[in-house]
């Protein structure tokens, strides 16, 4: 093994847990925990300088579970420190460490630490995203926040028109009609500081431009596929692509008992999904090739779902063919 150390972190909101553990000698770990800010980030060099003398933080592992802003600031200092990160998803930890029972801190770090140890020759060293693309990334989330507030204000209103209930509907809709033209006022406002970082970003408004001339991908899953693939550096494989986004299909078999149809697994982001699906829909409406496609297999008795998920995934490997080719898409004329 390349590494020295592997060290495994948990990390929550105001301090981290640390499991250091020596590839010459797995069964020995040292465990520590430090406060998740910089004074806590000095203080775990200084332990591991005086734990371990001959400790070089470029021949060190350190393995951490993806959990969003809380570990920002500690991957902001391992950059500075150029050492080798690993962020893994924290699904795929847990599901490969077996049965466990009870949780703790401390555990959890040891955990990391033995599974980036047993799983070394599968790391991907994390890379920052880029200044740009991390402000995208904020706005975004914002914009979807807005978008989740806008709807909780207006299904009620909605509901109470399906029971009947107009008059009271009609009362509530006046109520809220100046907060829900705010809320599209700042809505479009977003979108527009989204473009304009885009354009601070010439690799990434070409990315953006390559994306959209597919036709049903528009704006925001243009943007949500670039922020989960980090421009497409991370992930550019329409397969693997499809299979994060929950659109490819997956037997379900066992024996002569269990006889499932092939589907789709629940383990993927459901927001990108989503996004996908109303695509797919657009693309039906708007494309003449997925049209005739859409048509012929629902005419041969296919279920409508399955071939919507078709269509989901001949979008993505569309998008991954344009990115990949560095062409925009033709689209051919009825």
């Amino acid at each position: 093994m390349q590494y020295q150390y592997v060290i495994g972190m948990d990390i929550s909101k105001h301090s981290f847990d640390m499991a250091i553990l020596s590839t010459n000698n797995p069964e020995e770990i040292f465990h520590t925990a430090f406060s998740n800010h910089a004074k806590g980030f000095e203080e775990m060099m200084s332990f591991a300088n005086e734990k371990m003398p001959e400790f070089d933080c470029n021949k060190a592992l350190f393995c951490m579970e993806a959990t969003g802003l809380y570990c920002n600031a500690l991957l902001q200092f391992f950059q500075s420190q150029q050492a080798n990160v690993w962020v893994e998803n924290a699904i795929q930890i847990k599901r490969s460490l077996g049965i466990k029972r009870g949780k703790t801190d401390k555990v959890d770090s040891i955990s990391i630490a033995k599974y980036a140890f047993k799983n070394a020759e599968l790391v991907r060293l994390w890379k920052p995203s880029g200044v740009v693309l991390e402000k995208i990334k904020n706005l975004a989330t914002l914009r979807e926040r807005m978008v989740v507030t806008q709807k909780r204000l207006i299904t009620p209103i909605e509901e109470l028109r399906e029971a009947g209930q107009e008059k009271m509907a009609e009362y509530l809709h006046k109520s809220i009609k100046r907060s829900i033209n705010a809320i599209d006022a700042d809505l479009k406002k977003i979108e527009e500081k989204i473009m304009e970082c885009l354009k601070e970003d010439a690799s990434l408004n070409h990315l953006f431009t390559l994306i959209t001339s597919v036709v049903g991908i528009g704006f925001v899953t243009a943007i949500n596929l670039i922020i989960h693939t980090q421009g497409f550096n991370v992930m550019c494989d329409s397969r693997k692509l499809a299979c994060y986004c929950g659109v490819a299909p997956f037997p379900y078999q066992s024996g002569i008992s269990i006889k499932g149809r092939t589907k789709v697994s629940h383990m993927a982001n459901k927001k990108l999904k989503t996004n996908l699906h109303l695509a797919a829909l657009t693309a039906i409406k708007f494309d003449p090739d997925l049209k005739a496609y859409y048509d012929r297999k629902v005419s041969d008795g296919k279920p409508k779902m399955s071939v919507i998920n078709a269509v989901r995934f001949k979008l993505l490997a569309r998008v991954v063919s344009v990115v990949k080719n560095d062409r925009e898409y033709v689209k051919r004329t009825a």
